[in-house]
């Protein structure tokens, strides 16, 4: 090859890199006039170029200082810089106030490290100012002022956000799953903006969403943003390192890839932001793999389900807070407050949800951002979400979340009609075998016990409605409810025994059939509610209070007895003594107690873990 070709390639070579992308190839077609041997080795430069990885041009020990003077206390337009308060890929942010004495009002301003400043990271820079001067929204940190230093490094004027990451404001408050839904909403609404103005982040992650004191989220630093109509170009090469491009943890498959970014790629970043805010963890483990590792692990593995990971355990990785192991009693801490608590919360709709938004192609993802946030929202107000197959009973049950006061008030009502309707039949069947002569005396009352089963499991259903007991409180206070029903009835055993309660039936000493198990079944279910009660109370109130309402019960039981099984149904007499009433009083209020320490101690004791 003469002197003179490779003269030309190279002029060719480095006429191609000063252009846009776009504009390459029209600018090579008319450079080489035909010539195929040119245009051969001015692409196989290109080529080559591409391969070269982007940490041979780094310095072996960093990066090397240059001789720009110190920016603390310099002059920038109407502003003074204070301090450095962030470092980026691409610029230093330093806290800056106004200092023309027109007003007060402090800043962040973002400048171009020197090392940085070459062609590509300017026009990158400028970019990102055109980006941010289109966008015009409360939850994007807003673009003030810009301009270049004396060195002729540019400079943004941007708005100051003093606020933390997402993930560390939502675990210092110790928001629960739905109030975190509600601040990814917010910062969905933030990126929908952006893609309304075809700007796509491509860096969303926790460090550039904050969030103020006061609840305000701020999405922050467009740097390696991408504009859809760019049809001018960039100016920048077509490829560029995984570490420029992105953050590896946040990054889709298709930006690991090398396949066109579109807005799905944030589509696919705030899932994984969902996931780590909802269950503390990262969907892969990335921290200690190498960059091809990475890549793969991002576009082939699958993440465990949210409600899943969460009974994990694993070291924190790069990037989190440094401290303790993640496991399952940190992570619900400051959230639900309880690992169960937080895998049921998760499970079903969340899980679909974030998994949806994590597909590896884009096309399985949703379609927009304005789609995942919807989901988000029917997901808040119990409707059935666009990422769950759709069933009738999944349909019925998010109706069900939806009107849950009034779907329990139905049911109550339904409950108390049936049970009802059945004691007024079996009233008219025993009335008509009452006329043949063929029914005995006793069986005149069965149809008051059909009709206080149906109240009994009314009041229950209507005590879980309202105290939303755990299951395993239930279970306590159903023993408890057991241990009740036996002091009811034994207070009965000893009464008939000792004389304080007789019969008027000849035919029967026991014409209610207290001392049976269809009563004994009843009682419990009656007991029950009062543990739940009493359990509500104890929270609210403490101990004096359950115990003025045990004693309260005590007197008030016997007493209702005694009117109830003498005047109202009277068939039964009773003594009149004050011993008697003691007695039972006594003994109500033994297995009122008793049934609350069961319930107490089954209901409060920690789960065993394998």
């Amino acid at each position: 090859m003469t002197p003179e070709k490779f003269a030309r390639i190279r002029e060719i070579y480095e006429g191609l890199l000063s252009r846009p992308a776009l504009e390459r190839r029209a600018y090579l077609e008319a450079e080489c006039r035909g010539d195929e041997e040119i245009r051969n080795e001015v692409e196989l430069l290109l080529n080559a170029r591409e391969r070269v990885p982007d940490w041979l041009a780094q310095p072996l020990l960093g990066q090397i200082p240059f001789a720009v003077p110190r920016m603390e206390g310099r002059h920038l337009g109407s502003y003074t810089l204070i301090r450095e308060i962030g470092r980026g890929g691409m610029g230093s942010v330093y806290l800056a106030e106004r200092s023309d004495g027109t007003f007060q009002k402090r800043v962040a301003i973002k400048v171009v490290q020197p090392g940085r400043a070459g062609a590509e990271f300017i026009s990158r820079f400028r970019q990102e100012r055109e980006i941010l001067a289109s966008l015009d929204h409360p939850n994007i940190a807003g673009l003030l002022d810009a301009g270049e230093t004396e060195e002729g490094l540019p400079y943004l004027v941007m708005e100051l956000v003093e606020g933390q990451p997402i993930q560390q404001w939502c675990d210092a408050r110790k928001l629960n799953i739905s109030e975190r839904i509600r601040l990814m909403r917010t910062v969905c609404d933030a990126v929908r903006h952006a893609h309304q103005h075809l700007v796509v982040h491509r860096d969303l992650k926790p460090s550039n969403i904050l969030v103020t004191a006061d609840g305000a989220v701020k999405l922050l630093d467009f740097g390696i943003a991408k504009l859809l109509d760019d049809k001018q170009g960039s100016g920048l090469p077509a490829t560029e390192t995984l570490a420029q491009l992105m953050t590896p943890d946040y990054a889709s498959p298709e930006q690991v890839s090398g396949t066109p970014v579109t807005t799905l790629t944030d589509v696919y970043s705030l899932g994984v932001i969902c996931y780590e805010l909802f269950t503390g963890h990262r969907p892969y483990r990335l921290s200690s793999a190498a960059l091809h590792e990475m890549a793969r692990v991002i576009a082939e593995v699958e993440p465990l389900r949210p409600s899943a990971v969460v009974d994990t355990t694993e070291p924190r990785a790069g990037g989190q807070e440094t401290g303790a192991a993640i496991t399952p009693e940190a992570v619900s801490e400051v959230r639900e407050g309880d690992p169960a608590k937080l895998r049921n919360r998760l499970k079903g709709d969340l899980d679909c949800i974030v998994l949806t938004a994590l597909q590896k192609e884009p096309a399985r993802r949703y379609g927009s951002v304005e789609a995942l946030e919807q989901d988000l929202q029917r997901h808040l107000e119990h409707r059935p979400v666009a990422a769950k197959p759709d069933d009738a009973w999944y349909r019925a049950s998010r109706f069900i979340r939806r009107h849950v006061a009034a779907v329990v008030a139905v049911a109550l009502a339904a409950i108390t009609v049936l049970f009802g309707l059945a004691a007024l039949t079996w009233q008219a069947r025993l009335t008509l075998q009452a006329r043949e002569g063929a029914l005995p005396n006793s069986l005149w009352f069965t149809p008051f016990w059909v009709i206080s089963s149906g109240f009994a499991l009314a009041g229950c259903s209507a005590a879980v409605y309202f105290f939303r007991p755990s299951k395993r409180l239930l279970a306590g206070a159903l023993a408890g409810g057991v241990a009740w029903a036996l002091s009811y009835i034994g207070q009965y055993w000893i009464g008939f025994s000792l004389g304080w309660w007789r019969s008027r039936l000849a035919e029967s000493s026991d014409p209610l059939g207290i001392l049976s198990v269809p009563v004994f079944l009843l009682c419990t279910i009656v007991g029950a509610v009062v543990m739940l009660i009493l359990s509500a109370l104890g929270r609210r109130f403490g101990l004096k209070a359950q115990m003025l309402f045990i004693v309260f019960l005590g007197f008030l039981q016997p007493g209702r007895d005694r009117v109830w099984f003498t005047k109202f149904l009277p068939v039964m007499t009773a003594d009149t003594s004050i011993m008697p009433f003691l007695s039972a009083a006594a003994i109500y209020m033994v297995g009122f107690s008793i049934g609350l320490m069961i319930t107490q101690r089954i209901g409060s004791r920690r789960a065993t873990r394998l």
